[in-house]
């Protein structure tokens, strides 16, 4: 019976031996390459659901710069448009000037080529409002921001029809009698600018939610795929030590049935 179960323990620790040295030979490859799944049978569930995160990865890593070339697009578009505010300005003032009856012909002569040299720059302006040869000054520019796999967001550039021309004459500025035109040349640039400022702040959030989109989905790649050296350290050292132990055991187990057999033979 002692030789049996001598034999018996023998044959268990052995196994467990094997498997012991198995997870010590992975728990140095994991350290090594730093990956959780080291060969094709190691946590498949894993290794799909970080193949398809990082196809979301890939894809929201696109959108994001979708957002941001759409916030510089609209921060460009917003200064032209403030160009054309202060055109709009400079002409209230000139059309106060223009009112004084202190004003003499050269002085409205002056005005009147202020007047032309602006309303060419206005209309330089405002035929301008461009980014990358893509025209803003449209009802609709969509860009997609979001992503192909985790779900993708569109989102509007364009802000309306833009302003190449004064409306309000030379001669009306001359004579300060601009003022009912010029209110309405100043609202037809402050909705634009209004337009301009709405749909960058939107791009902005998009582009703000994308980069935290991304971080959290990249940290979330790595808990499925990259190894928690801690963990994996305390894990290697632990099947060390039941190796040694194993170790001992075996030799133990192995010199039970040496035993038995030196008694048989005396």
């Amino acid at each position: 019976m002692a030789t049996l179960n001598a034999h018996g323990s023998f044959f268990r620790i052995q196994d467990n031996m094997t498997r012991i040295q198995q997870d010590l030979g992975n728990n140095m490859q994991r350290l090594s390459s730093g990956l959780k799944n080291i060969s094709a049978g190691s946590r498949p569930g894993d290794v799909a659901i970080v193949k398809s995160m990082e196809a979301g990865v890939a894809t929201l890593s696109y959108g994001k710069q979708n957002a941001e070339a759409g916030v510089a697009a609209l921060e460009m578009a917003v200064a032209d448009l403030s160009r054309l505010s202060d055109i709009v300005t400079r002409l209230y003032e000139m059309n106060q000037i223009g009112a004084n009856v202190f004003t003499t012909a050269d002085d409205k002569a002056m005005l009147k080529l202020e007047h032309a040299n602006l309303d060419i720059e206005y209309a330089a302006v405002g035929a301008a409002v461009k980014y990358r040869n893509v025209d803003l000054a449209v009802a609709t520019q969509n860009i997609e921001v979001g992503s192909s796999v985790f779900g993708s967001v569109t989102t509007n550039l364009g802000f309306g029809v833009a302003a190449t021309s004064l409306s309000v004459t030379d001669t009306e500025v001359s004579t300060g009698g601009g003022a009912v035109n010029l209110t309405a040349e100043k609202k037809i640039v402050d909705t634009l600018r209004l337009k301009a400022a709405s749909q960058y702040n939107m791009a902005a959030w998009h582009a703000l939610h994308a980069t935290n989109h991304l971080s959290a989905t990249k940290i979330e790649v790595g808990n499925y795929r990259d190894v928690d050296f801690a963990a994996e350290t305390s894990e290697l050292a632990k099947n060390q030590i039941i190796a040694q132990a194993g170790t001992a055991m075996l030799a133990q187990a192995n010199a039970q049935g040496q035993g038995v057999l030196a008694l048989l033979q005396t």
